[in-house]
Parts: C-alpha cells; structure tokens; sequence
C-alpha cells in the first residue's frame, strides 16, 4: 500500500542515530546509464488506500536534517564500504524504518513506515510500534496502524484497536472492522459491506473492497462482485477486482491479464502488480512478456517485482539500474518530477527485495543511507531486510 502524494515536495530525509554501517562489498553492476523511457503519470503502486487523507500533509521542516543523512553514519563509512556481517546491515535496516514508522514531518512516511514494521518485526515488537500509529493525528496513519495490526493478528492490540471502529474517519473504521475480524470480531460486517455499497466518498468504498480482499475468505466473492460491477467510481470497481483476484476469482485475474497487455496509464502497473501474487501458467507469460515489452517503465519494473515473487531474476538488471534512475517528465502540475523520481526508485528498490538477490545490498545500502526523499528510503531499508532474511544462514 504505496501512499502517492502529488501535490507535496519531498520531506526531509530520515536521520538515524549515529551508527557506522559497513555494508558488504560486492561484484560491482554498471547502473550508469539512464533509462530514457518515461514513467506513468499515476503512481504505479497505488492501493487505492488513504491517499486523500494523507494529501495535505504539513510541509514543516525542521532546520539541520535535510541533507545531512550521509553525516549520521560517521566520518568516511559512506564512501568506504568494508564487509562486517549481515546483523550490522539489518540493525541499520531497521533502524530506518523505525524511524521513519515515527517521522515527524509527514504522515505519509509515518504509514509507510508502519507497513514496513509489520513486514519485517517479530509481530510481539512490532505490534507494540504499529499501536503507537492508532493514535497518530492523521487518518491516514490510524488506516494504515489498523491494516497492519490485522496483517499480524496480534491479540493483545484488539483493545487498543475497538475505539476506532467509532473513528470520525470511514476509512479508519473500515480498517478497524477487518483488524477486529483477523482477531475474531465479527460483529462489524453489516456496517463494512454497507460502507461499499452506499459510502458517499469513492475512496472509502475502495478502501473497504481492499480490506475485505485481505481477509481471505472467499465468503465475501458475492459483496465484492457487485462492487466491480454496479459501483459508479472507477477506482472502486478496480479495487474490488483485485481484490477478487486475490481470492482465487478467474474472471478478475482474466481481466488483469488484459490490462497487463492494454491498461492505460496505472492500470498496467496495477494490473502487472496484483498478478504478482497470482501463480498460474498465463500469468507468468504475461510477466515474462511486459518485462520486456511493456511501454512504460513503471510497468516493466511491476513486471520485475512480480516475477521476483514468483521466484524469477529476470528482472534484477532493469531493477538495479533503477535504482538511479532520474528522467522525470518535466512540467506535469500532477505528477512532481520528485515524486516520478521517488515512484521508480522505490518500485526498483522493492523488486530487488522480491528478487532477492545478495548482490543488490550494497547498492540499496547506499541507497538507503544517501537518498533524500525518505519514502525512497524505507524503500531501500525493507529490501534489506527481506534479501537478508532470505538468504542468511540460520
């Protein structure tokens, strides 16, 4: 649940406690060379989640952060990289996206970071973190708390996640019935379904087909089919088919694999993203096929980020080069060229995760500790961690 920004200029980087981060040198790739095709102007990664709650979000600065996160890592670590162990890498790792699950100055990298937490704590630690976020002032972070909290069923959170089943805010409440349900609460259905089919704002009906795909339970196929069908918004009907195809529905992973070859603007992306998580015969041909010919590079990034779920490296050369990539459109008043900037980077740095390969940690290392949007940031910092924990030795 990538959270897109449009109209908001990067916030200040995350800065970490001084730590000297030695990261493991490896065979060096040529990422030099510009990628010259032009990104989707929508955000390729989007979840239809809480985008409008978090799109006015201050732009505070606080005076000494900006620029100096390569300082926080001590005199010379940066540009000499020497091989420690992985427990170092992953500690800085970590770090990283604890502080950004508590940065200051923007929520949308406070809900970002409690994704993150929930992808890569022990559920028993991270709950304890996410919980800080059901408290947060914006809507958008309390959504994504709540989501998170579901994701890891931790039992012990179900009472600091009833309050919000009253929040003011509709998607919050929607996150908190599917939170509740992981835990065994069933008793918020009726207003959940009812918030697909009647809510006045499109995005809380999205938001409630996302949530109710993420239960697993082919029960709600019935609720969610209307919704692709009869809803008016365009972005719910897209939400409520993948959330269809999540569950195993052949007509939705069908009509993914059309847009996957003939999807204008994010539904290419979108659609190469949701098959990522679909196995089948078809759906790995389609991936094949868009990492090499899709039109646009966040499509072909999609495509390299599904395949690494599926087990395949195909895409780690277009990745890795991404990883610097820095052609955005000039001039789009709804696309900034550092939000264009911060999608690719962050969808490259994601797909080396996926893929797995040990060879991409020093290049996301330097990433993470370099780069100046900390959305890119955590990014790199949660690709760590799913590359060590893959491939360290117990």
């Amino acid at each position: 649940m990538t959270r897109h920004i449009p109209d908001q200029r990067p916030p200040c980087a995350i800065v970490v406690p001084a730590f000297c981060c030695r990261v493991r040198r490896t065979q060096r790739t040529s990422t030099d060379a510009q990628l010259r095709e032009t990104p989707s102007r929508s955000d390729a990664s989007v979840r239809q989640s809480s985008a409008r709650a978090l799109q006015r979000a201050p732009r505070r600065s606080i005076a000494g952060l900006t620029g100096l996160i390569a300082m926080v890592l001590g005199a010379g670590c940066a540009s000499t990289p020497v091989v420690q162990s992985d427990e170092e890498l992953r500690e800085t790792a970590v770090r990283y996206i604890r502080a950004g699950a508590r940065f200051p100055e923007n929520p949308a990298v406070r809900a970002q970071g409690i994704e993150a937490v929930s992808q890569v704590l022990p559920p028993q630690e991270a709950s304890v973190l996410i919980r800080e976020g059901l408290r947060d002032e914006h809507a958008g972070v309390r959504f994504a708390a709540c989501m998170a909290l579901g994701e890891i069923k931790n039992t012990d959170a179900r009472p600091a996640i009833e309050p919000l089943a009253e929040d003011p805010d509709a998607s919050v409440r929607v996150a908190a019935y599917y939170a509740l349900e992981q835990l065994g609460g069933f008793s918020y259905r009726r207003q959940w379904v009812d918030a697909l089919r009647r809510h006045p704002d499109p995005s809380v009906r999205r938001n409630a087909a996302l949530a109710l795909g993420r239960l697993g339970n082919t029960a709600v196929l019935t609720f969610l089919e209307r919704a692709s069908m009869e809803d008016e918004d365009e972005g719910v009907r897209l939400q409520a088919l993948e959330a269809m195809a999540h569950l195993g529905d052949s007509y939705a992973v069908s009509r993914f694999i059309h847009d996957a070859h003939g999807g204008l603007g994010f539904k290419q992306p979108f659609a190469l993203l949701t098959l990522g998580h679909i196995r089948g015969e078809q759906v790995l041909a389609t991936l094949h096929s868009r990492l090499r010919h899709a039109p646009y590079l966040e499509a072909r990034l999609a495509s390299a980020r599904g395949l690494g779920m599926q087990g395949h490296d195909d895409g780690y050369e277009l990745a890795l080069a991404s990883l610097k990539w820095s052609s955005p459109i000039q001039g789009l008043a709804d696309d900034l060229p550092e939000n264009q900037i911060m999608r690719v980077r962050s969808m490259a740095a994601l797909a080396l995760g996926d893929i797995g390969k040990r060879e991409a940690l020093e290049p996301l290392a330097r990433l993470m500790q370099s780069e100046e949007d900390p959305r890119v940031q955590l990014a790199a910092a949660t690709a760590i961690v799913m590359i060590l924990d893959r491939t360290s030795a117990p």
